[in-house]
C-alpha cells in the first residue's frame, strides 16, 4: 500500500472519531441545559438529514474538486460546526453542520482510493475504511 493510503486512513479514523465524540458531547449538553427528550433523539436523525437531502449532488461535488481538497473542505465544514458548538450555538444545529461535512466527505474518501490503489487492492482498502469507521464509532 502506497504512503498515502495510511494517511487518508488516519484522516477518516479522527474524523469519524470526531464525529462520534462531538455526537457524545451534543447529547451531555442538551441533557445538563434541560433540553427536552426528544431533542436528544433528533441529533443522529439531524446528522443524517444531510446524507439524504445532499445524496444527488455529493457525488458530483467529489467529482468536480481534487478528492484531497474536497476531504480539506467538509472537514473545515465540520470544525465550524464544531466551534458553534463550542461557543454556545445549539447542539442539534451545530450537529447538523457536522453532518453536512461528513455528507461532503463520503464521497471523497471512497474516491481518492482509487486514485491512490490499483484495483486489485481495492476491496482491501474498503475494508480497512469500513473497520476504521467501526472502531472510531466504538472508541468515540
Amino acid at each position: 500500500m502506497k504512503r498515502g493510503f495510511y494517511t487518508i486512513m488516519s484522516a477518516q479514523f479522527f474524523s469519524s472519531l470526531a464525529d462520534n465524540a462531538l455526537f457524545v458531547g451534543a447529547v451531555q449538553l442538551l441533557r445538563s441545559s434541560g433540553a427536552p427528550e426528544w431533542q436528544q433523539a433528533a441529533l443522529v436523525p439531524m446528522f443524517a438529514l444531510f446524507y439524504v437531502v445532499l445524496a444527488p449532488f455529493v457525488g458530483a461535488f467529489a467529482d468536480a474538486l481534487p478528492k484531497g481538497k474536497v476531504m480539506f473542505i467538509s472537514n473545515a465544514i465540520k470544525v465550524v460546526g464544531c466551534v458553534l458548538m463550542l461557543f454556545g450555538g445549539h447542539p442539534l444545529m451545530a450537529y447538523a453542520i457536522v453532518g453536512l461535512g461528513a455528507a461532503a466527505y463520503s464521497p471523497a474518501k471512497y474516491g481518492i482510493l482509487t486514485e491512490l490503489l490499483p484495483s486489485s487492492q481495492l476491496v482491501k482498502a474498503n475494508g480497512w475504511i469500513e473497520g476504521l469507521t467501526i472502531a472510531s464509532i466504538i472508541l468515540g
